[in-house]
């Protein structure tokens, strides 16, 4: 199988590199960066994925952090809706599997039970509008694909020099600097690991199970403060922790509410684990943890 993934340069990106040497079945992953392949460009998309026939393709372009898309709508909706319109109508072409990476910021937060596949959607923020519209335009593009979504990511930082570690990331930053912590106890969600989710999804794409939604993230759910606290406490620093109030700063508020449920069928339900086992992987590794400036 040949993979295609767009959105290289970030988070998810750095993920499915690793993951993919996992899977001997995936023959060649191609991860070409913005300049090979700007998802909201039309004709580059299409050049692309005509000129290296993939037989799926993952789409995990994002316009992050969610505040940057209240500031940028029309950049988000090239980005998540457009760009999924492109890749989804080509592979249909193609012959291709399209894989479209969403969120769980397409619920509103206010259920008291997690949100399954078939949840009403709701969005609150310019991102969870744009990335619905993305879903939409994945399904409508092509009868064969995969909506995946997954939320609350940690997970290794990107190379590139401008990147930014990921919540957990900073969080170790900090605790090894001795700085007390203070942290938001009112918002919970899914915590996932970048690698698990890409494992996940690429077991999804070799199995090719019916077209549809799959909620992909790591088993339980926790508030962003549980999260912090359990890194903290697996990386053995000893710092005080307080709860703190969401920030009044942002553009949007938040869902409060995100944990997301539904099995995934066969070789990525196998893969699929406690939120708190992949924490303790992704805090072992033995890469330095970066000090936010």
């Amino acid at each position: 199988m040949r993979v295609v993934v767009i959105g290289s340069g970030g988070l998810l990106g750095t993920a499915f590199r690793t993951a993919v040497r996992e899977f001997p079945a995936i023959t060649e992953a191609l991860f070409p960066g913005r300049r090979e392949l700007d998802i909201t460009e039309q004709v580059q998309v299409e050049r692309y994925l005509e000129s290296n026939r993939p037989d799926a393709v993952v789409n995990a372009a994002a316009l992050m952090p969610a505040d940057l898309c209240e500031r940028h709508p029309d950049i988000a909706y090239r980005t998540h809706a457009l760009g999924a319109r492109w890749v989804s109508r080509t592979c249909a072409r193609l012959g291709a599997l399209p894989i479209y990476i969403s969120t769980d910021f397409v619920f509103d937060g206010v259920s008291s039970t997690p949100y399954g596949p078939d949840s009403a959607t709701s969005p609150l923020l310019t991102y969870g509008v744009t990335k619905l519209a993305g879903e939409h335009e994945t399904r409508l593009g092509s009868s064969r694909h995969i909506v995946a979504r997954t939320a609350g990511l940690f997970g290794p930082t990107p190379s590139s020099a401008s990147a930014r570690p990921c919540f957990v990331g900073r969080i170790l930053g900090m605790a090894h600097a001795g700085k007390p912590l203070s942290i938001v106890d009112s918002i919970v969600m899914s915590p996932t690991y970048t690698v698990d989710l890409a494992r996940m999804t690429l077991a999804l794409a070799l199995d090719e199970p019916s077209s549809g939604t799959y909620h992909v993230v790591n088993s339980g759910s926790a508030s962003w403060y549980e999260l912090a606290e359990a890194a903290v406490e697996l990386a053995g620093y000893d710092v005080p922790i307080s709860r703190a109030q969401p920030q009044d700063h942002v553009d949007a508020p938040r869902p409060s509410y995100t944990p997301l449920i539904g099995g995934l069928p066969g070789w990525a339900g196998q893969l699929q684990r406690p939120w708190r086992s992949a924490l303790a992987e992704y805090v072992g590794q033995p890469a330095p943890v970066l000090v936010p400036h």
